[in-house]
Parts: structure tokens; C-alpha cells; sequence
């Protein structure tokens, strides 16, 4: 199979497979939402929040490294094994910190003591986060997708099932028991993955073992573990300042956890879950451009990035001119939630720029640039952090969505800077921009005019 079928071959089962997901994903926050309520989002969001610091500190950068050095033909037994030594033993450390102190995280920093017994049941699945990263890179270098869909799809089966199973039939508290189905989502999926990696490299065999191993995983690694960990602290911080902004802005306990889980564990899902018909390729970008990088084929760096800008432009401006048209259907169809709904619509025009600026990321790690992705990230983390102690209170939820557009446009025009700078690419702004901006606008056109006609008829 030449390159670029395979590529499209593995695209195309990524793509698939990450839609089910994510709209399982949607499926499953909706019914779990029935039965804790938009406060009780609210608070389960915070939870993984605090808990995404974890798997921060045991698998970003690790996950890369594996796929850079196996594209770029070093992805030997050594290499396997130094990344997940590396791995196992971040999350055994951020593990047992997370488990120790639970407590205090929950009654200082959550601010519900119930939030500690899920956070120690979430700790315990870190070091099977942190295998199956390694594991998934390794097969994403090779341009298998089969692999690693499917054992996203054993894990979030296992942890929709047992979460429910866990809610009808024990006593257990709804948190509690949805967090042990996320943990036994995990080890299953560790389960699957580790017999199928070792046929895997039985048949296929592995790269000759190479000199500067440990120092390249550090290269690629290192800054962004440091970096990713720290920028994770910073949206942790500022989820964790959302609810108290609005309680200061005179929403009650309960109301500042139920906005806090209308914006985060409804807003935000629906309106990334376009992305991962766009997110399946642009991972798949990050092995093809390190391999072109590796031959300094310049051509090849080009192309692949103005093909990247075109067709996620095209895909953007549609996707915002349904979730406008939308927006109100959708938010009272998955949450039952009017709420949900207006937000979307205020936010709908951002997804173009959103999907833009995560496929610019995944070329610029390609491309060695994971550095500035990282200095842009940060100093955009810390910025938010910042507008949202001094503005939220102030000016509630409606602060909250201003700064995340100011927020998402000051990342995006870094990070597409860079990347034109590094491949030479002159922005083609009638066919990149305007002509998917009034596609957009005729499909918006008709939407709702499909919308009208439908409602007048029933």
C-alpha cells in the first residue's frame, strides 16, 4: 500500500472510530448528568481536572517521544523500555501523591470533601494511563490505527458499562462509583494492549538499537513533561477559580457548580466533537511530517501543511453555521439544558480558529517545534488564569466566555505564525479563508432555512 493510501486508510479508521467515541462520550455525560445534575457535572469536572495533572506528569511528551523516534526508524527495545520505565515510574510518583493527598485537595482546592475518595480511586489507573501511552505511540509511528482505536474503544465500553452498573446496582455515591468505572476502563484497556504489542513486535520485528537513546527522549520529552505539567497546573488553577469567580459574583455554592458544569460538561464536549472527524489526521500528521523533517523534504512539509490549513478551514466554517443554527436543539436534545444551548451559539463562531489551532500543533510537533507550542500554551494558560481571578467576579459567566475567545485567538495567531515561518508558506486567503467562510455562511443560510420549512410543516 503506497504512503499516502495508508495514510488515508489509517485516517479514515481513526476518524470513525474517534466519532463513535465521542459521541458515546456525549451519550454517556448526558446520562450521567440525569443523575447527579448540572452542579454535580460541575463538580465531577473539577475532579478530572485536578486529576488530568496526574496523567500530565506520566504520559505528556512520553507518548510523543515514542512516536518521533520510531517514525524517524529508532524505535528499538531500548527505546520501548527506557520510555516505559520513564513512564511507569512518573505515575507511580504522581500516583501515590494524588492518593496521599486527596484530602486536602478536595477540602482546599475543590472545596467538597467528598471529591477525595474519587480522586484515590483515579490514582489508582494512572500507571495503566501510562503504559498504554507508550504502547499507542509505538503503533501510531508504525501507521497502525487499528490497535489503538480499538483499545479506546475496550476502555471507554468497559468504563460506560461498569460506571453504570456501578449506579444502579450498589450502594456506592454516584462520584465514586463513576470514577471506579473509569479506572476499570483502564486497566482493561491495558490488558488488550500489552498481548497485542508483543505479537506485534514478534512479527514485525524492531529498530537496531541506536547510540543517544536517553538523551533524545529527553530532548523531545523532557521540555514538554515540564512544560505540559506546568500549563496543566495553570488550567487546573483555573478551573478551580471558575466556581469560586461565580460565587463571588452572587451565585450560590450549588448555581456556581451548575454554571461551571453547563460551560465545561456541556458546552465544550458538543462543540469539540467535530473535532475528532479533524483530530484523527492531525495526529497522524505529527509521524509523516517528523519522517519528512528527518529527509528535509521541504516539499513534502509544505504541502502537507497547506493541505492541512485548506481542508480544516472548510471543515470549520460549516461545522460553526450548524451549531449556530442548532444550538438550541442541541443543548435541550443531549442535557436537556436551554442553557447549554445559548452558550453554544455564542461560542459556535470560535470553532473554526479552535480546530485550526489544534491540527497547527500537531504539525509543529512534527516539526520540532514542540518548544514554542509550549511557550505559547503557557504564557496563554497564565493569561487566562490571571483574566479570571480579576474579571469572573466581577462579570460572571460572561467574562468566562470573552476571555476564552481572547484566549483562543492569542494561541492560534502564535501558533499559525510559527508554523508559516518554519515551512515558508504564503497564506492563500481566498482559498484557505474566504471561500470556506462563505460556505459557511450559504450552509448556515440553508440550515435555516431547512430549519423553517420543517418547523412550519409539523
Amino acid at each position: 500500500m503506497g504512503k499516502k493510501r495508508r495514510f488515508l486508510f489509517n485516517t479514515a479508521i481513526l476518524t470513525a472510530g474517534s466519532i463513535l467515541l465521542r459521541f458515546v462520550g456525549i451519550w454517556f455525560r448526558s446520562v450521567i448528568t440525569v443523575r447527579i445534575g448540572a452542579s454535580g457535572m460541575g463538580l465531577y469536572q473539577l475532579i478530572f481536572s485536578i486529576f488530568t495533572l496526574g496523567i500530565t506528569a506520566c504520559t505528556s511528551g512520553i507518548g510523543l517521544a515514542v512516536t518521533r523516534l520510531a517514525a524517524e526508524g529508532r524505535g528499538s527495545k531500548g527505546c520501548m523500555l527506557r520510555c516505559a520505565g520513564l513512564s511507569l515510574g512518573l505515575s507511580l510518583a504522581a500516583g501515590g501523591t494524588l492518593f496521599c493527598g486527596a484530602g486536602l485537595i478536595a477540602s482546599r482546592l475543590i472545596g467538597s470533601s467528598a471529591a477525595a475518595e474519587p480522586l484515590r480511586i483515579l490514582a489508582a489507573g494512572l500507571p495503566c494511563i501510562a503504559g498504554c501511552a507508550c504502547l499507542k505511540g509505538y503503533f501510531f509511528a508504525n501507521r497502525n490505527t487499528a490497535v489503538p482505536i480499538l483499545g479506546e474503544f475496550c476502555e471507554e465500553g468497559v468504563t460506560v458499562g461498569a460506571s453504570i452498573f456501578l449506579l444502579d446496582h450498589t450502594g456506592l455515591p454516584a462520584l465514586n462509583a463513576l470514577m471506579l468505572g473509569s479506572t476499570l476502563g483502564e486497566a482493561a484497556s491495558v490488558l488488550y494492549i500489552v498481548p497485542i504489542f508483543l505479537w506485534f513486535v514478534r512479527k514485525h520485528g524492531m529498530a537496531e538499537e541506536s547510540s543517544g537513546l536517553m538523551r533524545s527522549i529527553v530532548h523531545i520529552a523532557g521540555p514538554m513533561l515540564a512544560g505540559s505539567f506546568l500549563r496543566s497546573s495553570l488550567i487546573s488553577a483555573e478551573n478551580v477559580l471558575i466556581p469560586i469567580g461565580l460565587k463571588k459574583n452572587g451565585a450560590g455554592g450549588i448555581a456556581a457548580l451548575a454554571q461551571y458544569g453547563v460551560m465545561q460538561g456541556m458546552v465544550m464536549p458538543i462543540l469539540m466533537f467535530p473535532l475528532s472527524l479533524l483530530s484523527s489526521a492531525a495526529m497522524l500528521l505529527i509521524p509523516e511530517i517528523a519522517e519528512a523533517n528527518a529527509g528535509n523534504d521541504l516539499h513534502r512539509i509544505s504541502r502537507t501543511a497547506e493541505k492541512a490549513f485548506r481542508w480544516t478551514l472548510l471543515f470549520g466554517f460549516p461545522t460553526a453555521s450548524f451549531f449556530l443554527a442548532f444550538a438550541d436543539e442541541l443543548g435541550i436534545l443531549l442535557f436537556g439544558s436551554a442553557q447549554a444551548g445559548q452558550i453554544l451559539r455564542i461560542m459556535a463562531p470560535l470553532a473554526p480558529l479552535m480546530y485550526l489551532d489544534n491540527v497547527t500543533d500537531n504539525l509543529l510537533k512534527g516539526l520540532d517545534q514542540q518548544m514554542y507550542s509550549l511557550e505559547y500554551n503557557l504564557t496563554d494558560s497564565l493569561m487566562r488564569v490571571i483574566l479570571i481571578a480579576v474579571f469572573i467576579p466581577v462579570f460572571g459567566i460572561k467574562a468566562y466566555i470573552a476571555i476564552l475567545f481572547a484566549s483562543e485567538i492569542y494561541n492560534a495567531s502564535l501558533s499559525i505564525g510559527r508554523l508559516l515561518k518554519v515551512t515558508s508558506l504564503r497564506v492563500d486567503f481566498i482559498d484557505w479563508i474566504l471561500y470556506p467562510a462563505v460556505l459557511g455562511g450559504l450552509a448556515f443560510y440553508a440550515m435555516t432555512l431547512l430549519k423553517k420549512l420543517f418547523q412550519w410543516r409539523f
